[in-house]
C-alpha cells in the first residue's frame, strides 16, 4: 500500500543513510516512492540540517523505537482485539502464515520500480500481504509475520544498519496493530468482501499512511532534519500509486476470498507481467542510455570551451546522466601536481591539490586504464571512504585517456535514488560519457594551450624575461601614453655603475639574481609613482607623470638610488649597486617618446663622466654626444681602412749618459674632413666602443716593424707601448703580444708595455695575472702616468714592474711649484729603493731636465729633448747623433723638510742665466 513519498536526504536514521525517497517531479532526478509501513523509516521528505553526530542522537532513536514497540505490545496483550481469531479460516493459520510472510518478503525486497523521464518510482505491493493478514490471520499471527519478514529482509538480504532495524520493526508492528483496529472497528460484523469491507480495507490502509508520515517526521526531528513541503505533482503521483495498489490487492483478496489457490494464476500472471515490464523497462533504459548519451555529446559539443567551465560542464552533465550525487573530475598529468574538481549537491569546489593514494580504486583506474564499479556500503550503515574519491556508497569510475596514457579520471559517486544502484549497464554506458568527456576536455586543454600561448607570445614580446618588466616596447608604448594624458613627463634612464664587473668576477648567474633585486627594489621605490622597464642589459627607464621641475626628477632620482645603494645579500655575498641617471623633460627636451629617452641616455653618459648620481639633458650635451657619435663611426672605419691612422715616435733618452735608449710609440689620426682628432678624445671612444684591442694590435704591428727596421739599421733601441687596462681581461693579450715580437724576430726584452696605475688597480687580481704572464716573456712592465691614482707604491712594487713613469702634471711646472718638486724626488728615491728605474714625462726646458737629473731621475721624455716625429725622420735624427744635452743645473729639488738653494742654470741654447725664485 503506497503511503509516502519524501525527499531523499543524505543522512538517514542513526548512523546509516536513507534509502532514497525523494521528489518525484518529472524534472527531477530522484525517486518517489511508494511504500508501505515497513518502509516508514526510510521515508526522508527534506534535507538534513548539518549537526554534529554523537551518543544522544542514536539514542533518542532507539528510545523512540523502543516507545513504538512498547506500544505495539500493549495494544497486541491488552488491545480490543488482542485475542481475535481470523476473519475467515481460509486453510490452516501456519499455512496461511507461511504464505503472508513470503508475499511480505518478496513485496519488499523486490518491489516494482517505475522510470519516467528522469524520475523512478519505487512502487511496493505490500498491500497484498497486508489485507490477506488481516482477513486470514489472527492479529498476533499477522504481526509476527510482518516482523519476522521485516527481520529477515533488513538483517540478511539487505543488510540495513541496527538503528534502523530496530526502528522499522517497531513501528511495522505498532502501524500493523492500528491498522487492524481501525479496520476490525469499521469492518464490524460486514463482509471484507463487499462495499463495507473495501472501504473498511481502505480506510485502514489510509491510516497506516498517514500514521507512517507521523511517525517519520517525528524520528526526522529526532535525527535533527527539517521538513519539506511536497510538490502537487507528488501528491498526484503518489495518490495514483496508492489507489492503484489497492484496487490490485482488493483484487486478489476477492480471489483469495473463494480459494487461496485461485490466487495462484492471478500471481502467476501479475509476475510474468512484472518480469515483462523489467524486460520492457530495461530496455526502454538502454534506449534512454542512448538518448542521454547523445544529449550528453549535443551538449559538450556547445559548451564553453575555457578549461575550468567545460571541466564543471562535464561533471554537472555526468550527475544529469548518471543520476549520481556527486562528480568528480581528478587530473593527473605526469608532469604536475594531481588535482581534483568536485561537482555536487551544494556546488561546485573549486580547483584542490590532492595526493594519489595506492590504495584508492581512482589511482587503480589511473594506472591500469581500466573503469571500475563499487557498491560498498559498511554493515553498520556508514558510507565506505575512498582516499582520494571521498565517502561514498556507490561509485563508479573512468579513466580519461591522452592518446594510450591515462591522464586522469571522471568519479560518479552515490545515486540520487539510494533504492537504485550503479550496475554493469551503467558501468557501459559510463565509459562511453567519460570517453566524449576526455575527448572535450582535451580540445578544452588545446584551446588552454593555445591561448597560453598567444599570451606567453605577447607578454615576451613585450616584457624583458628575467624581471618580467617592461621591455623598451612597451616602455615606449607607455611613455606615448603619458606624454598624452599628462602635460609635463620625466623620463629617466638608469645604467648600473660597474655591473660589468659583477658579470666577470662573480658570473653571469650573480649578475643576474643581482638585476632582479634592483627591479624589485625599483618597484617598491616607485609604489606605482612611474612606470619602470628594462631595456636590456643593466639599463632601466622609468616614466615620471606630472614632474615639471628637474629638481623634482633629480629628487626622485635620489630616493631610487639610496634604495638600491642598500646592500644586498647573495649566496652569503654582501654585494651594492648603484647607479647613473640621465633625465630629459617634456616638453623642454622634446615630445617623442622615442627621443626623451635617447636624450636621457645623453644625460645619463654625462653623468657616468662626471660621477654623480643624475644629470638632466642639455643641447650642449646632445652637441658633444653627436660628435662621440660621430667620430665612433669614423674610428671604426678608419681601423678596417687603416691609411688615417698613424704611429709617431718620442725618444726617451737616459739622463747621465744623455742616449736615446727608447722611444714610446703614440697613435695619431688624420681624417680627411675632420682634421687631427687627439688621442685623447678617440682614446676614450674607442674604449667605450670595444675598438682598444684593434688599436692596441694596430700599434704593435706598426711599432714592432718600425723597431725592427731600426734593428737591421744598427739602432739598438727599445720601444714603448701604451696598453689600455681593458686589455688586462682579454687572456689573448699575451699571444697577440708574442706573435708580434716573433714575427719581427724582436727580443722581448727591447719592448716595455705601459698602463696606467688606476687601470692596473680597478681590477687587481686579473691585471696581475696577466701582467705576470707577460714578465714570464721577458717583457718589461712600466706603469705610466705615475701619482694621478690611489695606490701606494710599496704596493704596485707586488706587481712585476720595472719602470715608472711620473705623469706630466707633476714635471711640467717642476721649476715653480715646491710641492710638485718635493712629490718628484719622494717618488725617485722610493722607486730606486724598490729597484725601479723612473722615466719622468713632460721635460720642457732644460731646467727641468737638470731638476731631474739633480734629483738621481733615470731617464727623461718631453718636448725638450723632442717631439714626437715619424719613424723616417727619428730614424736619421738618430743615426746623426740625436741624444739629450743639458748644462748643470744651480737649483736643486730640495731634500725632504727643506727649501730649495737659489742659484743660476745656464741654459744651452743661449749661454744666458735664469734666476729661479
Amino acid at each position: 500500500m503506497p503511503t509516502d513519498g519524501a525527499e531523499s536526504a543524505r543522512s538517514g536514521v542513526g548512523a546509516g543513510d536513507s534509502e532514497g525517497m525523494s521528489r518525484a517531479g518529472p524534472d527531477d532526478r530522484s525517486v518517489a516512492r511508494a511504500q508501505g509501513p515497513s518502509e516508514a523509516a526510510e521515508s526522508e521528505n527534506a534535507a538534513p540540517v548539518p549537526e554534529a553526530r554523537s551518543w544522544v542522537v542514536p539514542a533518542r532513536i532507539y528510545a523512540f523505537s523502543a516507545v513504538l514497540a512498547l506500544a505495539a505490545a500493549a495494544l497486541l496483550a491488552r488491545g480490543p482485539f488482542a485475542n481475535a481469531s481470523p476473519i475467515r479460516h481460509l486453510t490452516n493459520q501456519p499455512e496461511m502464515f507461511a504464505v503472508v510472510c513470503v508475499l511480505t518478503v518478496v513485496t519488499v525486497w523486490q518491489p516494482v520500480i517505475l522510470h519516467y523521464r528522469s524520475n523512478s518510482y519505487v512502487f511496493v505491493l505490500s498491500e497484498v500481504p497486508l489485507l490477506l493478514g488481516l482477513v486470514f490471520l489472527s492479529p498476533r499471527l499477522f504481526i509476527l509475520g510482518c516482523v519476522l519478514a521485516e527481520a529477515f529482509v533488513y538483517l540478511f538480504l539487505t543488510r540495513k544498519p541496527l538503528i534502523r532495524v530496530t526502528f522499522n520493526i517497531a513501528s511495522e508492528a505498532l502501524l500493523i496493530m492500528l491498522g487492524i483496529i481501525v479496520f476490525r472497528d469499521l469492518l464490524g460484523r460486514h463482509s471484507p468482501v463487499s462495499l463495507q469491507g473495501w472501504g473498511s480495507l481502505a480506510a485502514a490502509g489510509c491510516f497506516i499512511a498517514i500514521a507512517s508520515t507521523l511517525v517519520t517526521k517525528i524520528v526526522m526531528r529526532l535525527n535533527g532534519q527539517n521538513s519539506e513541503r511536497w510538490a502537487p505533482l507528488q501528491y498526484t503521483i503518489e495518490a495514483m500509486l496508492m489507489a492503484a495498489s489497492i484496487c490490485l490487492s482488493f483484487v486478489v483478496l476477492d480471489v483469495a476470498w473463494f480459494s487461496l489457490w485461485a490466487t495462484l494464476p492471478l500471481l502467476l500472471v501479475g509476475l510474468m507481467i512484472i518480469l515483462a515490464y523489467r524486460g520492457y523497462s530495461r530496455l526502454l533504459l538502454r534506449f534512454g542510455s542512448l538518448q542521454r548519451l547523445y544529449d550528453f555529446s549535443r551538449i559538450l559539443g556547445t559548451a564553453s570551451l575555457e578549461p575550468s567551465s567545460m571541466s564543471l560542464d562535464v561533471l554537472e552533465q555526468v550527475r544529469t546522466v548518471m543520476r549520481a550525487r556527486r562528480a568528480e573530475l581528478i587530473l593527473a598529468e605526469p608532469s604536475g601536481i594531481p588535482r581534483r574538481i568536485s561537482v555536487g549537491d551544494e556546488g561546485a569546489s573549486g580547483i584542490e591539490p590532492i595526493t594519489l593514494d595506492q590504495t584508492s580504486f581512482v589511482t587503480k583506474a589511473i594506472a591500469t586504464g581500466d573503469a571500475s564499479l563499487h557498491n560498498t556500503t559498511a554493515r553498520d550503515g556508514s558510507p565506505s571512504n575512498d582516499p582520494v574519491a571521498g565517502e561514498y556508497s556507490d561509485a563508479i569510475v573512468a579513466p580519461i585517456m591522452h592518446g594510450q596514457a591515462p591522464i586522469g579520471a571522471i568519479v560518479a559517486l552515490d545515486r540520487d535514488e539510494e533504492a537504485d544502484h550503479f550496475d554493469n549497464d551503467d558501468l557501459h554506458l559510463f565509459g562511453m560519457l567519460v570517453a566524449h568527456a576526455s575527448t572535450s576536455l582535451e580540445r578544452a586543454r588545446l584551446v588552454e594551450e593555445l591561448r597560453y600561448e598567444v599570451d606567453s607570445k605577447s607578454h615576451q614580446a613585450t616584457h624583458d624575461m628575467l624581471t618580467g618588466l617592461p621591455n623598451r616596447m612597451l616602455f615606449l608604448t607607455r611613455a606615448t601614453t603619458a606624454l598624452s594624458e599628462s602635460k609635463s613627463v620625466a623620463i629617466v634612464l638608469l645604467d648600473l655603475d660597474r655591473f660589468k664587473d659583477v658579470n666577470d668576477t662573480l658570473g653571469h648567474a650573480i649578475g643576474d639574481r643581482l638585476l632582479c633585486e634592483v627591479s624589485e627594489r625599483l618597484l617598491r621605490a616607485v609604489s606605482g609613482r612611474a612606470t619602470v622597464a628594462r631595456l636590456g642589459g643593466d639599463e632601466f627607464a622609468l616614466v615620471l607623470s606630472n614632474v615639471s621641475e628637474p629638481e623634482r626628477a633629480v629628487a626622485i632620482v635620489h630616493e631610487l638610488n639610496a634604495e638600491i645603494a642598500r646592500p644586498i645579500k647573495i649566496d652569503g655575498l654582501t654585494l651594492t649597486a648603484r647607479a647613473s641617471a640621465g633625465i630629459a623633460m617634456a616638453p623642454q627636451h622634446g615630445h617623442d617618446a622615442a627621443l626623451l629617452l635617447q636624450r636621457a641616455d645623453i644625460a645619463m653618459y654625462l653623468a657616468k663622466e662626471r660621477r654623480t648620481t643624475a644629470e638632466v639633458y642639455s643641447v650642449e650635451q646632445d652637441q658633444s654626444m653627436q660628435r662621440w657619435l660621430m667620430l665612433g663611426g669614423l674610428l671604426t672605419h678608419a681601423l678596417e681602412d687603416k691609411s688615417e691612422l698613424s704611429v709617431m715616435y718620442q725618444p726617451i733618452a737616459n739622463v747621465e749618459t744623455g742616449h736615446i735608449e727608447q722611444v714610446e710609440a703614440l697613435t695619431r689620426w688624420r681624417h680627411p674632413v675632420q682634421g687631427v682628432i687627439p688621442p685623447d678624445e678617440f682614446i676614450g671612444i674607442a674604449e667605450q666602443l670595444g675598438l682598444i684591442g684593434q688599436i692596441t694590435d694596430f700599434v704593435l704591428a706598426e711599432g714592432c716593424a718600425t723597431l725592427a727596421s731600426w734593428r737591421r739599421a744598427g739602432l739598438q733601441i727599445g720601444l714603448a707601448i701604451n696598453v689600455s687596462g681593458r686589455e688586462f681581461s682579454d687572456a689573448s693579450l699575451v699571444d697577440r703580444v708574442a706573435t708580434h715580437l716573433r714575427v719581427h724576430e724582436i727580443p722581448p726584452d727591447a719592448l716595455t708595455l705601459e698602463v696606467t696605475e688606476t687601470e692596473v688597480m680597478a681590477d687587481l687580481g686579473q691585471a696581475s695575472k696577466v701582467l705576470n704572464e707577460l714578465a714570464a716573456l721577458g717583457i718589461r712592465i712600466a706603469i705610466d702616468d705615475y701619482g694621478t691614482g690611489y695606490s701606494s707604491l710599496a704596493y704596485l712594487h707586488r706587481l712585476p714592474v720595472q719602470e715608472l713613469k711620473i705623469d706630466r702634471s707633476f714635471v711640467t711646472n717642476l721649476p715653480t711649484d715646491l710641492s710638485n718638486a718635493i712629490i718628484v724626488r719622494s717618488s725617485i728615491a722610493m722607486a730606486h729603493s724598490l729597484g725601479l728605474t723612473v722615466v719622468a714625462e713632460g721635460a720642457e726646458d732644460e731646467v727641468t731636465c737638470a731638476m731631474l737629473a739633480d734629483a738621481d731621475c733615470d731617464s727623461i721624455q718631453g718636448y725638450y729633448l723632442s717631439r714626437p716625429m715619424e719613424p723616417s725622420r727619428l730614424q736619421d735624427w738618430l743615426l746623426q747623433g740625436g741624444c739629450l744635452e743639458f748644462a748643470p743645473s744651480e737649483v736643486r729639488i730640495a731634500p725632504l723638510g727643506r727649501p730649495a738653494s737659489r742659484g743660476h742654470l745656464a741654459s744651452k741654447s743661449s749661454g744666458s742665466s735664469t734666476t729661479l725664485s
